[in-house]
């Protein structure tokens, strides 16, 4: 997108920049309250460093919402271009949504743009495990002391679940007082909506098979891997169907893996689905399976529209999502034996889980989390 369609400069009031489009929930996040800042009247741009023309999330930024590639390969590109762009479009506010070594070099630009900037640092990853693979001396000799002394001359940080922001706080050696909590913007009518729309595939148009779902992308950090063996013991007791959305790294690793469990016929991973909710909504049970996770945002969409859940009590999202197992079953990180059983017992039960009543959803709400965040980017505005 050329400078002439980005509108006239000046009227860029929020910037969401970080890397590229990952393919996963921080995408989902940006693109919700993009299009949440847009309805209330503001004028939101995405800027990334390098674009990925292959992405599926390319399509599914929100109408209207203008996109910017800076084009910046190494670490000299990136600066010289992200202080060129501070400075001649000015925009009012910039919310860094990639974990890592973009922050620290919004936080240079900034000081080295020299414009009026309010800058918001975001963690969507659980720090201490996130960047300890595969290069932990990177993380250890550079960004951690780097982060230490450059994070706090942001206006604010933000971490989506608390149990991150502890973490956050523990690894860069900062005071946890400084790191605000804010819920992603998960739930809306939007996703109501789309939960209800139909799928085509046939184990829900042509079956009743229950069919146990899983959202993510294919990389260790989800553990597909626990979860298949943990089907396979369900398989062995009952009829039932498993549904993987998502791609990823391990995708070869996890289609042998499901081939030499005998399961070709019962579980399928068809790749990225523009509408997970609609899968969602008509499963008898999601499962999240991972090693680490902030929040956990598929866990919330399942509450939202009524599916039951099963989560590994995983740093640090999926209990504080759940309230601690008040609205899904929590099971220890990477015991297949315990999930196996916990999903036998939710399928015997075959009655759907009803959102909650007492207002816990509102917390995860889009308008919710779009208040809190004008509050800390726009004050004035606020």
């Amino acid at each position: 997108m050329t400078d002439d369609e980005l509108g006239p400069p000046g009227r860029i009031d929020i910037v969401f920049y970080t890397r590229q489009l990952h393919n996963g929930g921080v995408d989902r996040v940006v693109f919700n309250l993009a299009e949440e800042f847009q309805a209330r009247g503001l004028v939101p741009l995405i800027l990334v460093d390098l674009d990925n023309p292959y992405s599926p999330f390319r399509t599914l930024i929100p109408p209207g919402i203008a996109y910017r590639v800076l084009d910046a390969r190494d670490p000299v590109t990136r600066m010289v271009k992200l202080v060129r762009f501070l400075r001649e479009r000015r925009p009012r506010a910039m919310m860094c949504t990639s974990f890592g070594f973009p922050n620290l070099y919004a936080v240079v630009a900034r000081r080295l743009a020299g414009i009026p900037l309010r800058l918001m640092l975001t963690e969507h990853c659980f720090p201490s495990v996130d960047r300890a693979a595969p290069r932990p001396w990177q993380a250890r000799y550079w960004f951690f002391p780097l982060a230490h002394y450059l994070y706090p001359h942001a206006d604010s940080i933000v971490a989506v679940s608390r149990g991150t922001a502890n973490d956050l706080a523990d690894v860069l050696r900062i005071d946890p007082g400084s790191i605000e909590c804010i819920y992603n913007p998960i739930v809306s009518d939007a996703l109501i909506a789309q939960s209800r729309e139909a799928v085509d595939h046939p184990w829900f148009t042509a079956s009743d098979v229950p069919v146990v779902i899983a959202v993510g992308r294919l990389e260790p950090q989800k553990n597909f891997a626990m979860l298949i063996r943990a089907f396979a013991q369900v398989r062995a007791t009952r009829t039932v169907k498993l549904l993987i959305l998502g791609d990823g790294q391990e995708r070869e690793m996890l289609e042998t893996l499901v081939r030499t469990l005998g399961l070709d016929e019962d579980v399928a991973m068809p790749g990225f689905a523009p509408n997970p909710h609609a899968y969602v909504a008509k499963a008898a049970l999601l499962v999240l399976s991972s090693d680490f996770e902030s929040l956990a945002n598929v866990v919330i969409e399942a509450m939202a529209v009524g599916t039951p859940v099963i989560a590994t009590d995983c740093p640090s999202g999926p209990a504080e999502a759940l309230a601690g197992g008040r609205y899904g079953t929590l099971i220890p990180v990477g015991d297949s034996d315990r999930l196996a059983t916990e999903m036998l017992r939710v399928l015997s039960e075959r009655a759907p889980a009803a959102p909650p009543a007492d207002g816990w959803l509102g917390q995860f709400t889009t308008a919710h989390a779009a208040d809190r965040y004008l509050e800390l980017l726009t004050p004035a505005a606020a």
